[in-house]
């Protein structure tokens, strides 16, 4: 695979939330584009990302498909050392992924690759109750606040509203969105209510940066889908498992 990121620093805010949640992971590259997927060690929270050719400046792959197995938390690293006005060059061979920055200085890394086992995507064929649009930054900002109160997150929908709140020892907090005040998109569906861990939400806010826009869909103890999505077709899936009430 040979390919050429406009935007390193999106690229790199991308691996670090695949991070967030798993270790290590194949990277499948085919003709259409990259895609990463796979499930947390406790099974609690279920990723996808799909880079489409067009997300990339430049793309190319010589085989029909091709797994990159990588070591998250060496490649996020390397990932890190960019800068927002860096070229990214991604290139692998039968060993290696070098990474080449182009700027004021060139720059050269290559880590070794994996082999680990080819997963299979599971099929998430969710029934949700309530969806709700919204640019990421509004998302993000009311998470930030109730995270610091408690760490279970409960969602809920009430009337077209979409609420976010937390019970703390101390303290409650809540926030509350809708398309009336300009917080929301887009709403639909029913009335709905289900709790799930703070840290796991909190872990896909990592593509703030990377996606303009997020997509949450819920329902009454069933996985929450948050789906950010990212310039030229690309976007993230994570599902989050319900906490037991």
């Amino acid at each position: 695979m040979k390919a050429k990121v406009a935007d390193a620093l999106a690229f790199s805010d991308i691996i670090a939330a695949v991070e967030n949640f798993i270790p290590e992971v194949n990277m499948v590259a085919t003709q259409d584009g990259l895609k990463i997927f796979g499930v947390d060690t406790a099974k609690v929270a279920f990723l996808s990302i799909n880079l489409p050719a067009g997300y990339f400046e430049e793309y190319s792959v010589s085989e029909e498909k091709e797994l990159i197995g990588v070591k998250l938390g060496d490649l996020s690293d390397v990932l890190k050392r960019g800068g927002k006005d860096d070229l990214l060059e991604l290139e692998t061979n039968q060993n290696t992924i070098i990474i080449n920055y182009k700027g004021n200085v060139e720059r050269r890394f290559s880590l070794p690759l994996l082999s680990l086992e080819e997963g299979r995507e599971p099929s998430m064929g969710f029934q949700f109750s309530f969806r709700a649009k919204m640019m990421t930054s509004n998302l993000v900002s009311s998470l930030d606040v109730l995270s610091e109160i408690g760490s279970v997150l409960i969602l809920e929908s009430s009337s077209g509203k979409f609420i976010m709140q937390v019970e703390g020892d101390m303290s409650d907090a809540k926030a509350e969105l809708s398309t009336e005040s300009g917080s929301l998109i887009e709403a639909d569906g029913v009335d709905a209510r289900s709790s799930y861990s703070m840290d796991y939400v909190m872990g896909t806010t990592s593509l703030r940066k990377a996606a303009d826009t997020v997509e949450v869909s819920f329902g009454t103890q069933i996985p929450v889908r948050l789906h950010y999505e990212m310039p030229n077709g690309a976007y993230g899936d994570f599902y989050v498992a319900p906490r037991a009430e």
